[in-house]
Parts: C-alpha cells; structure tokens; sequence
C-alpha cells in the first residue's frame, strides 16, 4: 500500500464522506467545506458511495463531476455493495495519500473552517493520533462529540456520579468547551488522524458494519499510548441519526458489534457479564413490544457476527 500512495497525489488532509442513499446530504456536507476551508488548504474529498439507489448515486456522480470541472479536488468511489461505515472509510484511506486523515459523516456541515483549525492542532501536538470539533444539533444546540470506554462503573453509577468522583477522567458532556480538553473517545461523525499513526493502529476494523468503531479506535489509541482531543474552536453541525433509520435489523446490527467488541477487548467472563447486562436491559423493554423479547435472547445467544446484514449481500449486476 506505501508503494500505491507514493504514486499519488500528496494532500495535507484528504476529507473522506461515506454516502448511501442520502445525497442532498452529502451534497450538503461537501458544499459546507467549499464554502468554510481555507482555498490555501492542499485537502482533496473522497466520497464511497456503499451501493446507492441508482437514481441516489446518479445524481452524485454528477455533482462530483460538476465540481471537478470546476477544479475541485472530488474522487467518487462506487463500491458494488454496501460495506458499511469501517470498510467504506477505509476504501477511501486506499485512494488517497495525505498527511491527515478527516472522516465526516456525510449529514454534518461545517459551521467554520474546521480543517485548518485541526491541521494547527494536530501540527503544534505531535503526540495527538486523533481530534475532533464541538458538535451542534440541527438547531445549532449542542451536542457532545466525545464519550467514554464503556465500564460497568460507568453504566451502573452514570456519568454525573462519574464526573463528580473523578473529572479528570470523566469530563462532563453537558458543558460546552472552549478550550482543548483531552477525551478517551470520540465521536465517528467527525474524526481527524494523523494518517501515520491511524496506520500504525491498524485503521478501523472492518468486522464493525455500522456502530462501535468510536469504541475499537478508542481501544486501540489507548494500547498504543496515543491521545485524543477536543478542539472546540472548530464546530460542526451533525444532523443527528439522518442518514441511517432506525429499525429491529439496525437495533440488532448495533448489538452484533457491541458484543463482537466486548468479546475482541473483555476474557470470556467480562464479556458474559456485558452480555447479561444487555440481555436484562432489554428484556425489561419487551412489555412495549414482542420484538425487545427477542433482541434480549438475541443478545443472550451472542449477537454473532454472521448474523450482520453485512454478509447478507449479494453483487450487485449494475455497474452504474
């Protein structure tokens, strides 16, 4: 892979967006970084289409044409089939060759230059594999754009119990900062690397088709030493949930990467106890509807992998 990026074009930050079926979001997102980053900035976007409705990946195809006729930097990849959030991002990671790495959610906008901001950040902190920006709600409220390892500590006693025990390590969410403050998990709508330690920590892991990859990179970063930061002079608007609806499968999709987490980072006994936890807190939901009662003994059976939508694909034939 070195040898293929020598080849390429070198950018200070390539900005990858993931799309499916969502693009007058993503045509959003991009038109937000034209408009807010610095024209000085040597940044490229890379755009993964996973596998949009024909009508969905036309109508971004010829955005993407039209701004690369107007000399802006924009790569469309077609993938065949949707290959969720961690695979996606990292087609994107192998189409480009750039210093930093800035994964967005295609339902955010930038509200300021949120590039330069983290390109001053990451160049002054050496020591920093990872930063993000303040996040707002659609209605410009805020929102937290970091979080915490998951502990049974904190989900017994909850965070304000937590931040109140212990601050340094369990800075409270509710506050809206202005100045940096060193976080242990960040949120995946908005994550700026370092592209040589992103790599050393091996990337995102592509078993995870939608949910906990902010938990597997937090994991990772904190084997390897690595920090993590919140720049709040940088701010974005994420439109929270947008682009993936909810459903029993997406419910169910999210269980089977929480508990293919807890078993990968936990000894089998941690993560029988995880499992249990989950199994009682969702059992308690079935008096509102059957399917709770059989998403808790999903959970209780293990929520294997092979049960992801991920593997219920099949290629597609049409190559748009």
């Amino acid at each position: 892979m070195q040898s293929t990026r020598k080849k390429m074009k070198h950018f200070d930050v390539s900005i990858i967006i993931i799309n499916y079926n969502s693009t007058n979001f993503t045509i959003n997102c991009v038109n937000s970084i034209i408009e807010k980053v610095d024209k000085k900035n040597n940044y490229n976007i890379i755009v993964v289409d996973n596998k949009s409705e024909e009508i969905e990946y036309i109508a971004l195809d010829e955005f993407c044409s039209k701004l690369n006729k107007d000399t802006h930097n924009i790569k469309l990849i077609c993938s065949n089939i949707n290959v969720g959030f961690s695979a996606g991002n990292m087609i994107g990671v192998q189409n480009t060759n750039a210093k930093y790495l800035f994964f967005l959610n295609n339902d955010t906008e930038l509200i300021n230059d949120v590039v330069s901001i983290l390109i001053n950040f990451m160049n002054q902190n050496n020591n920093v594999a990872l930063c993000t920006a303040n996040m707002y709600n659609s209605d410009m409220s805020y929102h937290s754009s970091f979080g915490f390892i998951p502990k049974f500590g904190l989900k017994i006693l909850g965070e304000n119990l937590m931040f109140k025990l212990n601050p340094t390590s369990y800075p409270s969410r509710r506050i809206e900062y202005t100045d940096s403050l060193k976080v242990e998990l960040i949120t995946g709508a908005a994550m700026f690397f370092n592209y040589d330690k992103f790599a050393e920590i091996g990337g995102f892991d592509t078993n995870y088709f939608l949910y906990c990859e902010e938990e597997d990179i937090a994991q990772k970063l904190k084997k390897n030493n690595y920090k993590a930061y919140l720049v709040p002079e940088a701010k974005f608007i994420h439109h929270t949930g947008k682009s993936t609806k909810r459903n029993i499968l997406i419910d169910k999709e999210n269980f089977i990467s929480l508990m293919y987490y807890f078993r990968k980072y936990n000894n089998y006994l941690v993560y029988s106890l995880w499992k249990l936890f989950y199994f009682i807190k969702t059992i308690r939901k079935s008096y509102k509807s059957v399917e709770f009662l059989k998403l808790a003994f999903f959970i209780l059976n293990g929520a294997n992998l092979k049960h992801s939508l991920k593997l219920k694909q099949k290629l597609s034939k049409t190559i748009f």
